[in-house]
């Protein structure tokens, strides 16, 4: 059953607590380019197991930051997802794209909030 604003699907395998969250894709422009910035990567650090597509870590930023807004801004652990993606992936991160997508999907204030929160 889609929920009203997001597609999500919560995947949790409970003998390793590996919880994964499962964003299915939108028809709106942003969610088409995140769409087509996809990688396939594995889970494990020698890479010797199935490979899965994986959202850049821009667009898990940028969709845990508009979950965390529809949820009034208040959940700790989407604010804390997402000051986690920023510490890892530093300067790393598209910047340009983040900003860009941050005004058009209306977080652009709480991206920049993250950033300073992540030391950035």
């Amino acid at each position: 059953m889609p929920l009203k604003n997001w597609e999500l699907l919560i995947l949790h395998h409970y003998k390793t607590t590996v919880k994964v969250d499962v964003f299915l894709p939108k028809t709106r422009p942003y969610d088409q380019e995140a769409l087509h910035r996809v990688k396939q990567d594995t889970l494990d650090e020698e890479g010797n197991e199935r490979l899965f597509y994986l959202a850049a870590p821009e667009d898990v930023i940028l969709n845990k930051l508009e979950w965390y807004k529809m949820g009034g801004e208040v959940s700790d652990r989407q604010w804390n997802d997402v000051l986690g993606v920023l510490k890892v992936q530093g300067m790393a991160l598209d910047m340009m794209y983040l900003k860009k997508w941050a005004g058009v999907l209306g977080v652009g204030d709480l991206l920049e909030r993250a950033l300073v929160d992540a030391g950035m």
